[in-house]
């Protein structure tokens, strides 16, 4: 189903093909832009060169590529320096994770131990009834 949205670029009114957030004339364009920087990193030196490379020999914006990364459009097993960054540390993510292994392991350390304070909390917790039978 075609919905009506806001170009994610040109904010110009169009109607919504698919997962794409742009209207047809940013979609020719960033698709333009996409293939100059596939083109770069196809190269054979180019491989494993890292987003600031690419920013400066391509003249794209950080945002685009992270976009690009995210929606599959560069893969970073074939371009292992291309990746988002963890948000909380900024190491290079894998493809499809939001935190890095490191990160998510502290979270799932304090989430553990937020775990275990509530129950000793709720244990601890004794609520008093009055009888008024007696």
């Amino acid at each position: 189903m075609n919905n009506a949205i806001n170009c994610a670029r040109c904010f110009t009114l169009t109607v919504q093909n698919g997962k794409s957030k742009l209207c047809p004339k940013c979609q020719k364009i960033d698709n333009a832009w996409l293939e100059v920087v596939l083109n770069y990193l196809r190269q054979r030196e180019n491989r494993t060169a890292t987003i600031v490379q690419v920013l400066n020999a391509t003249l794209v914006t950080e945002e685009w590529i992270y976009e690009w990364v995210r929606d599959g459009k560069i893969l970073q097993r074939h371009f292992p320096n291309i990746g988002i960054p963890c948000p909380k540390c900024g190491e290079n993510l894998t493809d499809g994770v939001s935190l890095c292994s490191g990160c998510k392991g502290k979270l799932a350390r304090s989430l553990e131990v937020e775990e275990e304070l509530d129950e000793l909390r709720s244990s601890n917790h004794k609520s008093t009834y009055f009888n008024n039978h007696e």
